[in-house]
């Protein structure tokens, strides 16, 4: 196979070690440079994928290892001879990787079968998990994920973007591998976009953590991550928040507040909701803005400690 930048040859060790989500960022980012830089390495890489996929869909078993090529049998027909019996043996020493993997997780967790759900280049795909967590799979896009709740965590492996609305387990947290990245929740809703330069992660609610290698941020509601793919970074980016109110009446404001900073915050007293204000506000924070609201309008706000809410009443 082609050798790509940094002296990193994509061969089939290594693609052996992408599939499984063993290999070094470096060496993700070797694989997808190549993937993405023709056509035919495109279709050889989805025709390695493909089978890949095939083995780790049935039950694992130790088997005949030319029976299981044969069932993955064909690959695309403009192979040559020569590179069909080289990709023969990659798919075999796969299967043979599966097997191990799948018989570790077999004596740790017991056997874990995969599914995965792709979206065409057309449409969105809906996706409920064992855990009832739900996923919106953008177009284009895959998301591979074990058909039971067997083991300590819930791994799933998502190849293009995707909305995740995971359900809290404490027990078992959630972890997306998305290229290099791995992304560890317990519950809350997040977007992942994969693109050439970033892997980004946009946090709804809750919280997040994204690691890879050393590298770890915790990400909250709000705030992206990203992990850039030359730069071999991750960093964390604050939301960025502009409003424009132009004659808007207390009640609007305050419910786009609400959403915004997912708090809580209630108009005690009605007759104020009511009253009008004209304001811009370029990424302020929350307090800022409720300060500025409650001098014009000559109202006050007070934080409830006790469950996180803000109560806007008359001054007195």
């Amino acid at each position: 196979m082609a050798q790509r930048a940094e002296n990193i040859i994509v061969n089939d060790d290594l693609l052996s070690k992408y599939f499984s989500g063993e290999a070094l960022p470096e060496e993700a980012m070797a694989v997808d440079e190549w993937k993405s830089s023709n056509a035919i390495n495109r279709q050889e890489f989805t025709a390695l994928w493909n089978a890949w996929n095939q083995t780790s869909l049935r039950s694992h078993k130790v088997g005949n290892i030319q029976a299981a090529w044969n069932e993955l049998q064909p690959l695309p027909n403009r192979l040559s001879s020569r590179r069909t019996i080289l990709l023969r043996w990659t798919v075999a020493a796969s299967v043979l990787i599966v097997i191990a993997t799948a018989l570790l997780l077999k004596t740790n967790n017991g056997t874990h079968q995969q599914h995965t759900v792709t979206a065409s280049l057309h449409k969105t795909e809906q996706s409920i998990l064992p855990c009832g967590s739900r996923v919106t799979i953008s177009q284009g896009s895959s998301l591979t994920y074990p058909t039971s709740l067997e083991g300590n965590e819930r791994h799933v492996i998502l190849d293009g973007n995707a909305y995740f609305d995971v359900t809290a387990l404490a027990d078992k947290p959630f972890i997306v591998t998305a290229g290099a990245v791995n992304i560890k929740v317990l519950g809350t809703s997040f977007h992942v976009y994969d693109t050439d330069t970033a892997i980004t992660v946009k946090v709804i609610s809750g919280k997040v953590l994204m690691y890879v290698a050393e590298q770890q941020v915790i990400i909250s509601a709000g705030e992206t991550g990203q992990y850039l793919k030359k730069e071999q970074q991750l960093e964390r980016k604050p939301e960025q928040r502009s409003f424009h109110f132009d004659n808007e009446n207390l009640e609007a404001v305050i419910a786009t507040l609400s959403q915004a900073y997912h708090k809580k915050i209630i108009i005690k007293d009605p007759e104020i909701a009511s009253l009008k204000i004209s304001s811009n506000f370029d990424n302020k924070p929350l307090d800022y803005i409720l300060e500025v609201i409650a001098l014009t309008l000559n109202v006050k706000y007070t934080p409830n400690p006790n469950n996180d809410e803000i109560y806007f009443e008359k001054a007195n």
